[in-house]
């Protein structure tokens, strides 16, 4: 999808787009600068973040959760420069930076002639991966929500295609399978599946981070549906600039899988991701801000 931005959006995106012309070693230290200014004077999202890190984690005191929150917006504000910085990066780097690992899991499963679904979460940084359609042995389309701002959009679907993978919005995915099933291409989806479901979606709860937690199961209805292999993507900070994830099989048969126990096994990976070190999650989302309650009278049903 190169090309879809319009005149008015590179004239909207220039001052970003001379930004990103600097490499990341003068970027970081502007970076350090945004986290004070987002941290101490705007104090954007800190009673969400605060909240959401003290329900998580209930045995921490006070300081760790505060070291846990400084470290979280240190991190976000460079995963906001990292994901700009996409405008000029090269594919070098890009394969530089971002790694993957255990890719042996998806040869054997492309052998076989099927399909997939890549799942990550929003840990790290998960725009980084535009790699995947070059690294991996399928062709990756990236599933996404539209963003409010029509510009940011249109530049972030430029950013996750500009490497070759292709992108679908969530309630066209299942068209999507249809027709390149038609086509007999292999291909891949990749979804950051953690996210908060739609109210149409509370249909299955769980203790996640010791909270009662919807979990998106719209994934695992079309995996098991068309028998897609699910593999984990789990996403690791080796340092500031560098990731690397690795391919972990959830089901390679979710056809003979039971209720819910894809999302359950997806869950708890990204569970054990966020507590072996918690800054990289994005705290600053409303991830709970449906209750349990309004599950129950959809149980009774």
């Amino acid at each position: 999808m190169k090309g879809i931005l319009t005149f008015k959006d590179k004239i909207v995106l220039a001052p970003l787009w001379a930004l990103t012309l600097l490499p990341l070693k003068v970027l970081y230290p502007i970076s350090d600068i945004l986290y004070f200014i987002t941290y101490y004077i705007i104090g954007y999202r800190k009673n969400v973040v605060f909240r959401n890190l003290v329900n998580s984690f209930p045995d921490k005191d006070a300081y760790e959760i505060e070291r846990i929150a400084k470290n979280f917006y240190h991190h976000l504000c460079d995963y906001f420069l990292e994901s700009i910085y996409l405008i000029n990066i090269s594919l070098e780097e890009c394969n530089r930076r971002y790694t993957f690992s255990n890719l042996e899991v998806l040869e054997r499963l492309k052998d076989e002639g099927k399909r997939v679904f890549y799942l990550t979460s929003h840990y790290g940084n998960w725009e980084w991966a535009i790699n995947l359609d070059v690294k991996t042995p399928y062709h990756t389309i990236g599933i996404y929500k539209h963003i409010h701002n029509d510009t940011f959009d249109r530049l972030f679907q430029y950013l996750r295609s500009k490497f070759g993978c292709g992108t679908v919005l969530m309630n066209k995915t299942l068209k999507t399978i249809i027709e390149l099933k038609r086509r007999n291409v292999l291909f891949a989806l990749y979804s950051v599946a953690d996210q908060r479901p739609g109210r149409e979606d509370l249909n299955f709860w769980t203790i996640f981070l010791n909270q009662d937690t919807p979990v998106i199961t719209g994934t695992e209805k079309l995996a098991r549906k068309y028998d897609m292999p699910v593999v984990f993507m789990n996403v690791k900070r080796i340092k500031r600039g560098y990731y690397n994830a690795t391919f972990e099989l959830i089901s390679d048969n979710p056809k003979q899988t039971k209720g819910h126990e894809i999302a359950e096994k997806y869950i708890r990976k990204v569970e054990q991701l966020i507590i072996k070190e918690p800054a990289y999650w994005l705290w600053s989302h409303k991830r709970w801000r449906y209750g349990a309650e309004e599950f129950k009278p959809k149980a009774s049903k």
